[in-house]
């Protein structure tokens, strides 16, 4: 910099700081409209890089959705349905997220082309259709269109930017949100644990829920980034700093184990171990872990019943394990009321309002049904569990055809989350609804061996 731009620059922060100085002095309150100026200006920037498709604004937007779609704010009542700020600004950022990818749509409409894609895009246009039949349109109508919208952006993003800065941006942003999580949970134990309620008495469990708002949507984001971390480790470390696969492993290990999920942690364990161990040039390697395994379980088991009692349930009651907790209930009443709306269902994400006034028939309050196919059975029908059966089947077959590891792990992921749980298909999209527009959108690898090579594979395809 010159002297003569020195001159000027000072010159113009003298002048901005005697303009400052005589509105504080004479108009207080003006401050605040020049305060919020500057986020005004910087808000135009990022809309005007998001149009214009630049690399920095996309993925500094992906980075500030993935965390803000997924953070609770607030505490509220477990039947309270009702619009409030944190509702209206996940609408407005899935809004935002259609519209980008809209507004870019000539660079991903040819995967709607595809044969293959057929069945996932007649499937989201049939839970969008069941709003025709829910008890609360609106609600229906606006949880199908953030699935909608979290499909459509993913197909964006990886028809047009690279797929190894797409998943570093995601597992940066939720390392950020497993901090937080971990902060919150020492510092305001309210709110950062689990809290359940047992015969109308309120509990505070040692389970992190941090700013996820229960602890099971906590484990499903943790083990998200432990996933994808494990998937693209060596892509990682030489593409960005040496520390950030690590770190960011540990961190949302940590936070994953702190939720006390046994499931989810065994469902990412179980990916990994899929997609490394399970093909015949490491299934020695597959061997001998399984034989490990069984070895210990027999050392075990005579003399340590209640060990393994309490590492398969928390409250060390085999009752809790035959009946998947409580569970079994309700897949049982799920059946009897979907059979009464076989076709269409009651509307998509209207099991928040149905299951609550079948309470009885359950034995306890409960707002899904704790698994995939019987959740979509209940919302969308018949119809829409064949379109997404279908649309499962096809894609692992085609991530089969090209021996593509990531989409296989991204299918497994909502497979193994849905036994247990609704998966990505409850009310609004999440995680794992995230996971299933990345395996139907992701484009699959090249079969020519030379391109190949060229591009990371050995990331993505089963050697």
């Amino acid at each position: 910099m010159t002297l003569a731009e020195r001159n000027v620059l000072c010159l113009f922060l003298a002048t901005a700081a005697a303009v400052l100085a005589g509105i504080a002095l004479f108009d207080p309150v003006s401050l605040l409209s020049v305060a919020v100026f500057p986020a005004i200006c910087g808000g135009l920037a990022l809309a005007w890089g998001l149009m214009r498709g630049n690399r920095f604004a996309v993925f500094l937007y992906l980075f500030a959705a993935i965390f803000l779609v997924q953070a609770v704010f607030r505490i509220r009542d477990y039947q309270d349905k009702d619009v409030d700020f944190q509702v209206i600004l996940k609408i407005a950022i899935w809004a935002t997220v259609a519209g980008l990818a809209l507004f870019h749509v000539r660079q991903w409409f040819r995967i709607l082309i595809d044969p293959m894609n057929y069945p996932w895009i007649l499937f989201l246009v049939w839970i969008l259709a069941t709003t025709i039949v829910a008890q609360v349109p609106a609600y229906t109508a606006a949880s199908a269109f953030t699935v909608i919208s979290s499909v459509i952006f993913a197909a964006y993003l990886f028809s047009s930017f690279d797929e190894v800065e797409i998943f570093a941006t995601v597992v940066a942003a939720i390392t950020l949100f497993c901090i937080v999580s971990i902060i919150v949970y020492f510092a305001i134990p309210e709110f950062g644990h689990y809290v359940y309620w047992q015969n109308n008495e309120r509990f505070i469990s040692p389970r992190l829920a941090g700013i996820a708002g229960s602890a099971n949507n906590m484990a499903l984001i943790a083990a998200f980034s432990v996933v994808v971390t494990g998937l693209y480790a060596r892509e990682f470390h030489r593409r960005f700093n040496v520390f950030f696969a690590p770190a960011a492993g540990l961190i949302a290990l940590t936070a994953l184990l702190m939720t006390n999920t046994r499931g989810v942690l065994a469902g990412a364990v179980a990916i990994l171990f899929i997609v490394y161990m399970l093909h015949w040039r490491r299934l020695y390697a597959a061997a001998f872990v399984g034989s490990v395994g069984l070895l210990a379980l027999a050392a075990i088991l005579p003399k340590g019943e209640s060990f393994l009692l309490k590492m398969a349930s928390r409250s060390g009651d085999v009752g809790e394990i035959t009946s998947f907790t409580g569970r079994t209930q309700i897949w049982h009443a799920v059946i009897q009321l979907a059979s009464e709306e076989p076709w269409t269902g009651y509307g998509y994400a209207s099991s928040v309002f149905v299951l609550p006034q079948h309470e009885g028939a359950v034995g306890f309050s409960t707002s899904h049904a704790h698994n995939i196919i019987l959740q979509l059975f209940l919302t969308t029908g018949l119809i829409g569990v064949f379109l997404f059966v279908l649309s499962f089947v096809l894609v692992m077959v085609r991530a089969a055809a090209h021996r593509d590891r990531v989409v296989f792990a991204m299918l497994l992921f909502v497979l193994f989350n849905g036994i247990t749980e609704s998966s990505g298909f409850t009310t609004l999209a999440n995680i794992c609804t995230l996971a299933f527009g990345i395996a139907v959108t992701m484009p699959p690898l090249q079969r020519n061996r030379e391109v190949y090579e060229n591009r990371f594979a050995y990331q993505r395809g089963f050697s």
